[in-house]
């Protein structure tokens, strides 16, 4: 099958993000025995990138041109068409802000939860819709039930990997599993501006998990 300059083009954007939070977020949290050992440093990081990231989106916004460490880079890497046609980056100060807020406040499990989900699952409802865009999700035309598929199918996967690492037994996980994944899936083909995704997809999926595995 001959892959597309498009679909090529998402993969290489979507790889690099899931490369980046979707990999080192796992090492800092299960790599780290002190669940608060793991927290600062998640925290310390995640602050650092949204710092950069608002600073280069003020830079867009007032057409600065400034060359902001690691954001500028990421920017021309990663960013999508909406964001390069209109000069903004708020996909990636979202990203940072959603891991910020994971890390700070809920189980650290319940925040890799959410971060693995955005990071994996999201890149595969993205790449997925654009390869395969055979049918149209009817409350959303900018959306595939393709995308929306694959997003389920990944969402369940990163969530068990991440449930193993807590003391769910087996057949829990499965279940959760299947609700983390189908719920974050609904909100994310839902008609909403792509970067707020980045806020409800990992936020909502954390959610749940932390309420899921504390019945």
């Amino acid at each position: 099958m001959r892959i597309s300059p498009e679909v090529k083009a998402e993969i290489k954007r979507k790889s690099i993000h899931a490369g980046l939070t979707g990999t080192l977020a796992p090492l800092i949290i299960l790599g780290i025995p002190n669940a608060w050992g793991a927290r600062a440093l998640g925290m310390c990081l995640y602050s650092i990138f949204l710092s950069l990231f608002v600073l280069l989106e003020f830079s867009l916004r007032k057409q600065k041109d400034w060359n902001v460490p690691f954001a500028s880079n990421a920017y021309k890497i990663m960013a999508n068409g909406y964001e390069l046609q209109n000069g903004t980056m708020l996909g990636g100060v979202f990203i940072c802000l959603s891991g910020l807020l994971l890390v700070s406040f809920l189980n650290m499990h319940a925040a890799l939860v959410g971060i693995l989900v955005l990071s994996y699952a999201d890149s595969a409802a993205s790449i997925v819709g654009k390869a395969i865009p055979n049918h149209l999700i009817g409350y959303n035309k900018r959306k595939h039930w393709e995308g929306t598929l694959a997003f389920a199918t990944v969402g369940f996967i990163v969530t068990a990997f991440a449930l193993f690492f807590v003391p769910v037994p087996f057949p829990r996980i499965v279940w959760i599993s299947l609700i983390i994944a189908s719920v974050s899936a609904f909100i994310e083909s839902l008609p909403i501006n792509y970067y707020y995704d980045n806020l409800t997809v990992p936020l909502s999926a954390a959610l749940l998990t932390a309420l899921l595995i504390a019945v």
